[in-house]
Parts: C-alpha cells; structure tokens; sequence
C-alpha cells in the first residue's frame, strides 16, 4: 500500500491589500465523509483581528471539482463588504499556484456576494449543476452549484 506525499506546508508572509493570511491548521482527509485535506487560513483585517477564512481543498475527487471547489471562504457578518474574501484568495494565489496552475470554486446561484468575490477574482463559468443528494453540498442545502474556473 502506497501513501500519498506529505503536503508542503504554506509560506509565512501571504497578504494582499488590506489582509494577511495567518495559517490556522492544515486538516486530515476524512476518509467516511469523503473529504479531502485541506489548509485552513484566517483572514485579518489590517488592524489583526479575524475577520474571516480561506481554505485551500487539495483533491480531485468529484466532490471538489464538482460541489464544493478547492476554494472556500467566508467572511464575518461585521467584516462584509470591504472585498475581504477576493484578498483573501488573492493573498493565498502564490501558495496555491505551488499545487495548482487553477483551481475551482463553486457557489450557490443565490449567493450574490461569493458571486461577485468570483467575477473580481477574474475565474471563468463553466457551468450550473445540480447538487446530487449523496453530496455533503445537497445535506448543507445547496440544490444547484455554479462552477467556474479560477488561475490564480
């Protein structure tokens, strides 16, 4: 039986504009849910405090190409609408460029802020889908998830 290579641990130093990436924990695949591992960063705001996250999935199953995307983030209801998440994946762009030359992101068709976080990050649409009931995504309450495709 053969294991797969340890994962590179990410750069100190990841910012862009008004944010830093502080990097929180590197998380196991979990084998029963289906997920795979994934690096979880904060995002501070330029006075230190968090004001959210950013987490890097590192995989090609369908559950990441297909529902939830190698990218997530999610900002805090008081840190919202200063562009915090779109810094944020652009502060952790030189790490995820070390795994891959693009990743995808996925969202709700409702949600209008990830919406605009992705059409500033520049990615392409590829397509609406439906979420499958198997999926993690559908038992979260996601129905259908756009995807596109981002180089960071």
């Amino acid at each position: 039986m053969t294991s797969e290579p340890p994962l590179p641990m990410p750069p100190d130093g990841l910012t862009f504009g008004e944010v830093s990436l502080y990097f929180d924990r590197l998380v196991p695949a979990d084998l029963v849910q289906g997920f795979a591992p994934y690096y979880h960063f904060r995002i501070l705001n330029p006075d230190g405090w968090d004001a959210g996250h950013v987490n890097l999935r590192v995989g090609d199953t369908d559950h990441i190409n297909l529902y939830a995307g190698h990218i997530g983030y999610s900002v805090h209801e008081l840190y919202r609408g200063f562009g915090y998440a779109r810094q944020g994946c652009l502060a952790a762009a030189p790490f995820i460029r070390t795994i891959y030359p693009s990743v995808i992101i996925t969202t709700d068709p409702d949600n209008a802020a990830s919406l605009r976080t992705i059409e500033k990050l520049g990615a392409v649409f590829l397509e609406e889908i439906p979420v499958p009931p198997h999926d993690p995504q559908y038992r979260g309450g996601s129905r259908r998830k756009r995807r596109f495709r981002w180089v960071p």
